[in-house]
């Protein structure tokens, strides 16, 4: 019975390490990391949104074409996100729909201050976003 008993006991520190590991791991769920940078976004916080982006990740804007080619971002490419302000005119963005497969986000947003529809498509991994494809406005009259 002792042998059962501290066996038992043994197990107990085991399981608790394995909740809080549950609970950091959920943080880089995609869904989370993308939902927590438009946090940081709508809080006007330019830091804290391109610390959920890779140090350098890809990016393209699909306007008129799929074929679009990726931009590779990097740190220089931060810093001028930054000094261009793009926080100037407080825009925030609002999930309209989501859909969530593997490592893959795809929101459908609506970015104030203008009030237009987005698609934006995000890859995450090890917690960072390491790439993205954003459309263009979508006509209001386009069909869902």
């Amino acid at each position: 019975m002792r042998c059962l008993l501290s066996f038992l006991l043994t197990l107990v520190p085991v399981g608790n390490w394995c909740v809080v590991h549950a609970q950091t791991a959920s943080d880089t769920l995609p869904k989370h990391v993308v939902s927590q940078a438009y946090d940081a976004f709508n809080r006007h916080d330019p830091i804290a949104f391109l610390d959920f982006y890779a140090p350098v990740w890809y990016h393209t804007v699909l306007e008129d074409t799929a074929a679009a080619p990726f931009r590779q971002v990097h740190d220089e490419n931060i810093r001028d996100f930054l000094a261009m302000k793009a926080f100037a005119t407080k825009p925030t963005i609002a999930v309209v729909h989501r859909l969530v497969v593997g490592p893959y986000v795809i929101d459908e947003q609506v970015r104030e201050p203008d009030r237009s529809r987005h698609l934006d498509i995000f890859e995450v991994r090890g917690g960072k976003i390491v790439r993205e494809w954003e459309s263009g406005p979508i006509a209001a009259g386009a069909s869902r």
